[in-house]
């Protein structure tokens, strides 16, 4: 078979390279090249020889799978987003494309919903068994900084294996499938010899070098023992770092995630060994995640505002008399929110990143129960508002304005005597009263 050469960049990013693959889907696609490069067998990672007719049958595994492919959605607040086929670096598409996703459209869309003010979560929709080291262990750490700002879920449906599980162990949980695969946290090289093929074509190819290692790995030799030897202590290491990377992320030592010995877990095994932490059913797993996040956006106890008598069921011994609320608590209460709140907006509205981005700022502060932490953390990477014309100008006492009319807008006005002794008035509605002084003294007094 001729040499061919029409697929030399992809050879070179393929072989002798680190490449995070789950080993069946690394026949597979190292199958595929091998064809369509004029391979003529290929030597899997046990010692076995496949031919033409072998890698043909693999090869014919290796497609697109656009048709499995989900589109974008948001649900309700939730950001789905799949990451399908096999992971590559610089990819430059922000979606999945031809059974392959990039990580920098992964990092892309995921910038662009925690911008979305409307978006309080994040599904990562795993079917990937992984792809090149380069560029992923970067997506894991943003990943990683990203979940701070909003939850990002990873939902192995059905596999996240190698770069899918580096990327799926920086989320902040990981929901599986009964038929979901996780782990093969190992790292893979290939390499490529054309040897035996150029002394059939009788091509005789002379390496000129400066350097002992300069020429490690190249495709016209038989590797030799020492490279050999060398590569494997780089992957070594690489995999070291692969291990510390999903330790961190989901809270196991390191030695655990390298007694996995690159072992694929499926179901429920791979929440017993730590790297998922729920069982779900895939096509439930959406509505159960909105109820997640459902659950936690609601903060805080229902409280009836009336005074409380002790219960006449209550025992001899008075037990439940202990969870029996007054009026002193309910104020007491009511008081302790409206100071947190008044502390959570003017935080917001004052943190550095909230110049340039009032609008924004103020929609956080008064729209949403985002903490201080999470509001500020998405306004530092929302681009900054355009500025007006001239004709409109914003100033800070237009725009503090327009924050008190809307803080003002979201409860029911306050209905307080503007006459008489203020030591007349009721503790609830002195209480009213500081908290219409400190929205002032946030947003400042309407001229």
């Amino acid at each position: 078979m001729p040499l061919d050469t029409s697929h030399m960049h992809i050879i070179s990013r393929a072989c002798n390279q680190p490449q995070l693959l789950e080993p069946t889907y690394a026949a597979t696609f190292f199958g595929a090249l091998a064809l369509r490069s004029g391979v003529n067998q290929l030597v899997d990672i046990n010692g076995e020889t496949l031919g033409q007719e072998q890698l043909t049958e693999l090869a014919s595994s290796f497609g697109s799978s656009r048709d499995r492919e989900r589109p974008f959605q948001v649900v309700d607040g939730l950001a789905i987003l799949p990451v399908s086929g096999t992971l590559l670096h610089k990819y430059g598409y922000v979606r999945p494309v031809s059974g392959a996703t990039g990580y920098d459209g992964i990092i892309a869309r995921l910038h662009d919903a925690m911008s979305d003010p409307d978006i309080r979560a994040v599904m990562l929709d795993f079917d990937s068994p992984g792809g090149e080291g380069a560029g992923c262990f970067d997506c894991a750490e943003q990943i990683r900084k990203l979940r701070e700002i909003k939850p990002i879920y990873a939902l192995c449906y059905d596999t996240m294996c190698s770069a899918a599980m580096a990327l799926g162990s920086a989320c902040t949980e990981r929901w599986i499938t009964q038929s979901g695969r996780a782990g093969s946290v190992g790292v893979l090289v290939a390499h490529k010899s054309y040897e035996e093929q150029l002394k059939e074509d009788g091509v005789d190819i002379t390496l000129i070098h400066s350097g002992m290692f300069k020429v490690d790995g190249n495709p016209f030799e038989a590797l030799p023992a020492e490279v050999q030897s060398r590569i494997k202590a780089n992957i070594d290491k690489t995999r070291d770092k692969f291990a510390q990377l999903v330790s961190g992320g989901i809270g196991i030592s390191a030695e655990s995630v390298l007694n996995t010995e690159a072992q694929v877990y499926t179901g429920q095994d791979a929440i017993d060994v730590g790297f998922a932490d729920k069982l779900v059913n895939g096509s439930e797993a959406v509505p159960l995640l909105l109820d997640v996040i459902k659950s936690n956006n609601s903060v805080g106890v229902s409280m009836s505002t009336d005074t409380k008598t002790p219960s006449s069921s209550a025992g001899a011994d008075g037990g439940n008399q202990g969870a029996q609320l007054t009026q002193a608590d309910v104020d007491a209460a009511k008081a302790q929110g409206a100071k947190l709140e008044r502390e959570r907006i003017a935080q917001i509205l004052n943190c550095e990143h909230a110049d340039g981005r009032q609008t924004m700022a103020c929609h956080l502060a008064l729209s949403t129960d985002m903490s201080a932490e999470q509001a500020t953390g998405l306004l530092q990477v929302s681009p900054k508002e355009q500025a007006q014309s001239s004709e409109q100008p914003q100033d800070k006492a237009g725009y503090m304005g327009v924050a008190l009319d809307a803080a003002m807008a979201h409860g029911e006005q306050p209905n307080l005597e503007t006459t008489g002794d203020a030591d007349e008035l009721t503790a609830l509605e002195k209480e009213e009263q500081e908290l219409l002084s400190a929205h002032d003294a946030v947003f400042g007094k309407k001229g």
